[in-house]
């Protein structure tokens, strides 16, 4: 995919990990289409590789630092010798990683730094917040998934607003082949185990729908890392508690998303916050029918409705009659998965996201 040509550039993409989280694969995403389009990619993981390693597009230089703490010394001069020794322009830092590209960017004038805001609670974290506020004196521009979070930065960082941008995620998913298993209805959540994921509302969603007199077993896979291990363990005794532990899996964090994908019937989304999240995205190119929560940009994703179910948060009665809405209208709901994908292609691809990028970053370097 090779979009309209702008001045080649050496980019840094820094992460705290490689996990399989929505930043982290927005990151890898970006990597691989700079690339792609004659940019020289440096893609450094601060504290960690992970499953997004196998995705990383050959000739994209990748370092892991193995930082253990936000004053590692040697972590930091290995990030200073990157950026020195490839000769990089743009720092583009993905959320808590700035700190250190503000830092690496005091050693090197030349250097710009790009902070890429995906937080979906930023509004309601004053105290984290704060650190923010003080840090922007020194960056050069933003990226923000969602127009919440734009209006936020302009309202309380120190950038020019016309470097605050609002630009959309994109999925980068390979063609899929369907692996459906005609025995099981399958719904999947590509989420890590975390709270804002609000897996709790949707196992007692899943515990409501297996009451109703379904024609298929259900088959229910949590995607996702656990990270928060308290979260985990209380999401685990739910399922326990509610007696579906032979309905949902959760296999942790999987390495082949399409593949994943290509065995659902549904996707669903029940976060109390978000930005805008990849998975969703994902879902849509997969032409899943999906059910997602109003929150972030999920329901502009889906069209207000016209390409997906939308419920409130919390909300799992809903949840559920959404979900036996797309069990019981399954032709209907596979139009409107392909309805959705036509709809993430056209507005969502990664052409759009790389001429807004490309924009900005022309702006930053005057």
């Amino acid at each position: 995919m090779v979009f309209k040509t702008f001045r080649q550039l050496k980019i840094l993409q820094l992460i705290d990990s490689l996990h399989s989280g929505g930043a982290e694969r927005m990151c890898v995403n970006i990597s691989n289409v700079l690339h792609e389009n004659g940019h020289e990619v440096v893609l450094c993981a601060t504290r960690y590789g992970g499953v997004l390693e196998k995705t990383i597009t050959s000739g994209i230089k990748l370092h892991i630092l193995h930082k253990k703490s936000s004053v590692d010394f040697v972590a930091f001069r290995r990030l200073l010798s990157i950026v020195h020794d490839n000769s990089i322009e743009v720092i583009h830092a993905h959320s808590s990683s700035l700190f250190w590209a503000i830092v690496a960017k005091g050693f090197s004038r030349r250097v710009k730094v790009l902070w890429h805001d995906h937080n979906g609670l930023r509004a309601n974290d004053s105290w984290n917040n704060l650190f923010y506020k003080l840090l922007s004196i020194k960056i050069d521009g933003i990226i923000a998934v969602n127009h919440v979070l734009a209006d936020w930065s302009r309202k309380n960082m120190k950038v020019p607003p016309e470097r605050i941008v609002m630009i959309n995620n994109f999925p980068l998913l390979k063609s899929i082949k369907r692996h459906t298993d005609p025995e099981f209805f399958t719904i999947v959540c590509l989420a890590n185990i975390r709270p804002q994921k609000d897996h709790e509302t949707l196992v007692r969603a899943i515990a409501l729908l297996k009451k109703q007199d379904l024609p298929q077993k259900l088959k229910v896979i949590f995607a996702g890392s656990f990270d928060d291990r308290e979260y985990n363990q209380r999401i685990r005794s739910l399922i326990a508690e509610l007696s579906l532990k032979d309905t949902i899996e959760m296999p942790g964090t999987i390495e082949d998303t399409a593949y994943l994908l290509s065995k659902a019937d549904c996707g669903v989304l029940s976060s109390s916050s978000e930005g805008l999240p990849v998975a969703l995205l994902e879902y849509g190119m997969a032409a899943l029918p999906v059910v997602v929560t109003n929150v972030g940009k999920c329901a502009e994703v889906v069209g207000n409705g016209r390409y997906g179910k939308v419920v409130a948060t919390s909300d799992a009665q809903g949840l559920a009659e959404e979900l036996f809405w797309i069990f019981s209208n399954l032709a209907e709901a596979k139009k409107v998965g392909e309805n959705l994908k036509k709809h993430v292609v056209n507005n969502y691809g990664p052409g759009n996201f790389l001429t807004d990028y490309m924009n900005l970053l022309n702006l930053i370097q005057q």
